[in-house]
């Protein structure tokens, strides 16, 4: 299966690939005091397939977002590329990149459903990357795990969309172990309509998915990060 998802990502009319996504500069500014400094890192809705610019991706809806609610300034960078797995982010969120964030925020698992990955063996993953990221963080920041999601798919077979639905619960169930078996570790609940790739309509829709992805991270910050 995941040789098939391989193909079909890079052939198919209906991937999502052949879509512009941002290549500028991954750090993005919403001004005010004292910003929040947050470390956005994932595939699927994180890499901005659809728009041009990180502003306008999800690094910027999140920035915008998050300072609206706070009323403190937010310094977002994203980090990362097509194909962008648990394992490879294991190694690009270095403590060089993590020491001073005030936020960690990671979302995985679309392509892994796609090609019907065990959701136990994501789950490890997942869990060595949490350790990993609490282990090179500082002790303030906070780890926030996204809940996994997919694309509708409704070119494909109903059995195939029941299974990648069946995956995808096993997959949020890991992420809620994992996230309660660690402080600092939270789950972000995120449950947005699904919809076919071709169907992404750009800065709007990232600006929806930050919004419903703000309150739960919100409520779990230190009463003292926010200007309320």
């Amino acid at each position: 299966m995941r040789i098939f998802m391989f193909t079909w990502v890079r052939i198919s009319p209906n991937s999502w690939r052949g879509y512009p996504h941002p290549k500028d500069n991954p750090t993005v500014l919403a001004d005010g005091p004292n910003p929040h400094k947050v470390i956005l890192a994932g595939s699927g809705i994180v890499i901005g397939y659809g728009v041009a610019s990180h502003e306008l991706a999800l690094g910027g809806s999140f920035a915008r977002a998050l300072t609206a609610q706070t009323q403190r300034g937010a310094e977002v960078t994203t980090i990362t590329a097509p194909g962008f797995s648990v394992p490879r982010a294991r190694k690009q969120l270095t403590s060089r990149l993590l020491g001073d964030a005030d936020m960690v925020v990671l979302s995985f698992g679309t392509f892994e459903i796609l090609t019907l990955m065990s959701p136990r063996r994501w789950g490890a993953q997942l869990e060595t990357l949490v350790a990993s990221v609490l282990q090179r963080s500082a002790p303030h920041t906070q780890v926030f795990l996204v809940d996994c999601n997919t694309p509708k798919m409704s070119s494909f077979a109903a059995a195939y969309q029941r299974r990648i639905g069946q995956t995808a619960a096993g997959f949020n169930e890991q992420l809620a172990a994992t996230a309660h078996a660690h402080d600092r570790v939270h789950r972000v609940e995120f449950r947005p309509v699904a919809e076919d790739a071709e169907n992404i309509e750009g800065r709007s829709r990232y600006q929806e998915w930050a919004a419903s992805l703000i309150p739960d991270v919100v409520a779990h910050l230190p009463l003292d990060s926010t200007g309320g």
